[in-house]
């Protein structure tokens, strides 16, 4: 014979499926709460990591920067020494050649007097 499922017996089993409804259901918050805390966790390190990243590369850009401040400086250095260089081998260039210019104006202007191309016209005479 079958068995009529009495109402107290429907009301025990329907109170064990509550129960154990209700026992998923507090699974279910621990599985949601540990879900949302990881969650937390991962955009906390995410935040960290991009925080950390974009200083990384602000850094590198203020080397970069750096480098290329102190490249422009070096090439303003470079032409200035040359520059300074030119003007000094100008210098000493023009300098040569005031030098040579009095030198060969004293030898003319001793040649012209006190009789010394005088001097050389007999000296060379003689010697032919």
């Amino acid at each position: 014979m079958e068995q009529v499922p009495t109402v107290e017996h429907r009301l025990v089993d329907h109170e064990k499926r509550l129960q154990h409804l209700e026992k998923q259901d507090i699974k279910q918050d621990k599985r949601i709460e540990n879900i949302e805390q990881s969650f937390t966790k991962l955009e906390n390190t995410i935040l960290k990591e991009n925080k950390e990243t974009r200083n990384l590369f602000k850094e590198l850009t203020d080397r970069q920067w750096s480098l290329i401040e102190g490249r422009e400086k070096a090439e303003e250095a470079k032409e200035i020494r040359e520059h300074e260089l030119n003007a000094a081998e100008k210098k000493d260039e023009l300098e040569y050649k005031k030098q040579k210019f009095t030198a060969n104006m004293d030898l003319l202007i001793r040649l012209l007097t006190a009789g010394g191309l005088i001097y050389l016209l007999i000296e060379s005479i003689l010697k032919n």
